[in-house]
């Protein structure tokens, strides 16, 4: 085991959990005190957190520690090891509540990520679908599109009975109904104002790729870009930082472009520092072609 990698890891954990102290152990019975928390890593090791006082919220303390040993410990082995990836690991965690705390400010639906040059989306405030990547992302947005020129709203047809969404749908071709069945099946069982939320973030990201790989969108050359669009079913604000990434915060509908734009610059240096941090990202393969629809935003 590498020790120094581990005590790194520890200090990661307890700088993350806001504990006096943080240790792995074996052996005997689990500390049972109000100032104590553990977690269960693997081979009888435990994760433990000493804090200095009982934790506030004792519940959501212990589903964080939880989280954190499972980030950074790989499966079941002879003695407990870090993963390789934990402090990047980390660093994309810690990018996400960032952006989940800026929409919180601002009353954004959401936040997130790009950059002009791959198809890779590096962070979101409401996470992604298992497996989904940059190109179904568009997709979605593509779909969702083209529903709402024919007064279809696809995150309200989610929560229909298969009768009363093959009804809303009929208007479509076969293969588009088909692509919007595909989408509507990896959304179920979410409530209707996840669906919104995870809908409007796929809108936001195929208007941005239209905007960026148009004519007149902007040059990896440019020093800033800052784009601000006020629609009636999205809104958003876009500001570049360290050269090719955008941050874009996005609304079903106009906001208050001052205080969004104060917001955005209070938090860019630190988003800026956490994905600069980050490796480079390798695109995954294109599993979809992507609708040509006309082009938003």
């Amino acid at each position: 085991m590498n020790r120094e990698t581990l005590e790194r890891v520890l200090k990661l954990v307890q700088r993350e959990m806001g504990c006096e102290n943080a240790r792995l152990e074996i052996g005997g019975d689990p500390p049972d005190t109000a100032e104590i928390l553990c977690a269960q890593v693997q081979d009888g090791f435990r994760l433990v957190a000493v804090f200095s006082a009982p934790p506030e919220d004792r519940a959501r303390a212990n589903l964080r520690l939880k989280q954190l040993a499972e980030s950074f410990f790989d499966s079941p082995i002879e003695a407990p090891r870090t993963r390789a990836d934990a402090e990047e690991h980390l660093v994309k965690r810690r990018l996400d509540d960032e952006l989940y705390q800026l929409t919180a400010r601002i009353g954004a639906t959401g936040a997130l990520i790009l950059d002009l040059k791959s198809p890779v989306i590096w962070a979101s405030s409401d996470g992604q679908l298992d497996g989904e990547d940059f190109d179904e992302a568009r997709q979605a947005g593509e779909l969702v599109w083209e529903a709402l020129d024919k007064g279809v709203d696809l995150s309200v047809v989610g929560g229909l009975v298969p009768e009363e969404r093959a009804t809303a749908l009929e208007s479509f071709d076969a293969e588009t109904r088909a692509k919007m069945e595909r989408l509507l099946a990896r959304l179920a069982g979410r409530s209707l104002k996840a669906r919104r939320a995870h809908l409007l973030r796929a809108q936001t990201i195929s208007a941005l790729r239209d905007w960026t790989e148009s004519p007149e969108g902007p040059s990896t050359q440019s020093s800033f870009i800052r784009r601000v669009v006020h629609g009636d079913s999205l809104g958003y604000m876009v500001r570049s930082f360290a050269g090719i990434y955008l941050l874009a915060v996005y609304f079903p509908g106009p906001f208050s472009e001052l205080h969004v734009e104060a917001a955005l610059l209070h938090a860019l240096p630190v988003i800026e520092g956490l994905v600069l941090s980050l490796p480079p990202i390798d695109p995954p393969p294109s599993r979809g072609k992507v609708l040509q629809l006309p082009r938003r935003g």
